[in-house]
């Protein structure tokens, strides 16, 4: 899916569903849906303007004529009006919520041909570290391209230098300076590992 799509159609599983209440400008109330969906490419975060009986939690639902929008630069499915949704209720070998809840690692040229993507996991080297010791931009090569890095949480920044070899899970999101990784979870992997992977960091950096 691209930002502006429309007309999508989709099969995928409901992971999570939520409710909140706003206000219309014309002072009416209204329930809001969203939530995340997925298939075993990717997950989504959807938004529904109306309430639907079939977005529930696990269900196979497939939906059509949907469209595609940025929201806060990540890219978000919206259902409108014109929007079927249908649950599918034969066993179709579809698969299972937990495989589809557990976040997978995805390269960084892929997320960036996608225009983002939500809770995967990059692993790559350190590759450039500028700002002040407050605000650090982070930028992490994978070897198939390279994104800034966001840490939500600040617990492990004072942990990474040049060249450490991370492992970060989040949402890849759109912004003016380009992709970022807005990061909820980083960790510096072992030095085993760097030991057997520094020879080919050395090679692209110097």
């Amino acid at each position: 899916m691209q930002h502006g799509e429309s007309e999508i159609n989709t099969l995928c599983r409901v992971l999570e569903v939520s409710k909140r209440e706003i206000q219309t400008r014309e002072g009416k109330k209204k329930v809001i849906v969203h939530g995340i969906i997925a298939d075993d490419t990717a997950k989504l975060p959807f938004v529904s303007g109306e309430e639907r009986e079939e977005l529930v939690k696990d269900n196979v639902v497939l939906i059509e004529n949907a469209y595609a929008r940025r929201w806060k630069g990540l890219l978000t499915l919206y259902t409108g009006k014109d929007t079927t949704v249908r649950v599918i209720e034969e066993d179709i070998g579809y698969p299972a919520y937990t495989e589809l809840i557990t976040p997978k690692r995805r390269a960084i040229r892929d997320i960036v041909r996608c225009g983002g993507a939500f809770d995967r996991i990059v692993e790559g080297d350190i590759v450039a570290i500028s700002g002040e010791a407050d605000k650090k931009v982070l930028i992490v090569d994978d070897g198939t391209g390279a994104l800034f890095l966001e840490l939500r949480k600040g617990e492990s920044e004072g942990l990474i230098s040049f060249g450490s070899p991370i492992r970060a899970r989040g949402n890849v999101v759109h912004s003016e300076k380009g992709y970022v990784l807005m990061a909820d979870e980083v960790t510096i992997r072992g030095e085993k590992f760097i030991l057997n992977e520094m020879k080919n960091f050395l090679c692209r950096y110097t």
